[in-house]
């Protein structure tokens, strides 16, 4: 459950991702985010990416950096002109398409682009912030998290 304090927390603009993903919630920028080795050694190897090209900052950043390298979605984006890809009038299209079935978290872009669309990208922000959170302790929690690694509290399958 979401309460209005969780909303009224400030968020990161930064974690909210060009293609509609909450970046907040993936695996791999909460490793890195954390400092997290031991995660990020994990994922190294289940992703089969170099350990020192596992690093993600943000696609938002200035110097937004991704481990899977350029991003296509993000340079088509810029291109189109479009803050979000769910703003633009051909989505979802095939570029979406594969990166819903290359990363778990990208499976719910369809869910997470309607309700964009619906309250704006801003409060849709701040509900996915709210979200991915740990119900017993607050704090910020990946998609594949089992248990809160601050507090150990058992955390639903998402």
């Amino acid at each position: 459950m979401v309460l209005q304090a969780d909303l009224d927390r400030e968020v990161d603009a930064s974690v909210a991702g060009i293609c509609g993903a909450f970046c907040g919630a993936c695996p791999v920028y909460r490793a890195w985010a954390e400092q997290d080795h031991g995660k990020l050694e994990a994922l190294s190897h289940s992703l089969n990416v170099p350990l020192d090209r596992l690093l993600c900052t943000g696609c938002r950043t200035p110097d937004g950096f991704c481990f899977g390298g350029e991003c296509e979605v993000k340079r088509c984006a810029e291109h189109r002109g479009v803050a979000f890809c769910p703003d633009c009038d051909d989505y979802p299209c095939n570029r979406i398409r594969r990166a819903q079935v290359a990363q778990p978290i990208h499976a719910l872009l369809a869910r997470d682009a309607k309700r964009i669309r619906e309250a704006g990208w801003y409060t849709w922000l701040r509900e996915q912030d709210a979200t991915w959170r740990c119900p017993s302790c607050g704090s910020r929690i990946a998609a594949d998290a089992t248990k809160c690694a601050h507090c150990g509290h058992g955390l639903p399958k998402f």
